[in-house]
């Protein structure tokens, strides 16, 4: 599959804190990252490279099939994926004075949280369910490699297009039993059924609500608010699993009962947002490892690149 320059396009990042290189790394794939050059599939025709060339300001090289594409289209989208205009100075004075998290502030100061479709982000919360951050990653990528297109992109290499939801409705039982999805591979068939049917819309930063994606069977309230998160940006409210509440409660000496409520009035409109760093900073460890690792109050990224973390994913898979 043959996809060919179509333009060059200057971005300029329209706040002061603001890191690529955190940004193109968190929860990222090595042919979506290489260290340096981010791949950036906007659909299955368009394909973006992005490249820091200075400081605050991007390169966009935009791919294509077909020369019949809106570029400025194509860049708005970029942008706001990358969330180059996202002011989050209010998310910054809460999260330095934190207990939990003010250890990762220097560390983390300047990442973006990538928007995604809702496809995207409802697979990477459903490979998530009742699994680690290493299973559910591994989970996803063995999807994108079995599923997804295949391509070459000049100045990078090869990188994968997602699997969109025909590509999952076509696939064998083999296929999506390669991939050790287990009991997820019902849901994810059944969202793919709901895309294909245009009852779910694929528009990156199409709204939806958290009401409408629990109707969904095998979509409960972790799953939806966390493609709330990735889709949206609607941080307000938290995707809060065993995990995370274990952490409330050892963080702050309040009740598992509760957790919850304590960490949205903590992080007030940002709780989805905090959630995300939460992983980040604690490298998504399991439980008894981020127990300990707040006790002793190592609650920053450790930046080992030996790691599996969410910002070495990259290097490992």
């Amino acid at each position: 599959m043959k996809y060919n320059i179509v333009s060059k396009e200057k971005i300029d990042v329209g706040v002061e804190d603001y890191s690529f290189r955190l940004t193109a790394s968190a929860y990222n794939f090595s042919w979506y990252y290489n260290g340096s050059k981010l791949v950036l599939p906007i659909n299955d025709n368009v394909v973006v490279l992005v490249e820091e060339v200075e400081r605050n300001k991007l390169e966009a090289s935009i791919y294509s099939r077909t020369r019949e594409i809106d570029v400025s289209d194509v860049v708005e989208k970029t942008a706001w994926i990358l969330g180059v205009n996202e002011d989050l100075s209010e998310f910054y004075e809460i999260w330095k004075n934190d207990s939990l998290l003010s250890r990762s502030y220097k560390v983390l100061r300047g990442i973006r949280i990538r928007g995604t479709s809702l496809w995207q982000s409802l697979l990477i919360g459903v490979c998530q369910q009742n699994a680690s951050f290493k299973q559910g990653w591994r989970m996803l990528a063995l999807l994108y490699k079995t599923l997804g297109k295949h391509v070459y992109i000049k100045g990078f290499g090869e990188t994968i297009i997602l699997p969109s939801p025909l590509d999952v409705a076509r696939a064998s039982e083999q296929q999506l039993r390669s991939c050790k999805l287990g009991y997820r591979s019902s849901i994810i068939r059944r969202l793919a059924q709901l895309f294909n049917r245009k009852e779910l819309s694929d528009t990156i930063g199409a709204p939806i609500d958290e009401k409408e994606l629990t109707r969904i069977k095998g979509i409960g309230p972790y799953t939806a608010r966390l493609a709330l998160v990735l889709s949206c940006r609607r941080y307000d409210k938290a995707p809060i699993d065993r995990w995370l509440k274990r952490i409330i409660v050892e963080a702050y000496k309040v009740s598992e009962s509760d957790a919850e409520e304590y960490w949205h009035r903590i992080w007030g409109k940002y709780a989805g947002l905090a959630t995300i760093l939460a992983t980040i900073a604690l490298d998504a460890v399991v439980l008894t490892k981020a127990l300990d690792r707040i006790r002793k109050g190592q609650t920053y990224p450790l930046l080992r690149e030996e790691l599996l973390t969410p910002l070495t994913l990259w290097r490992h898979i």
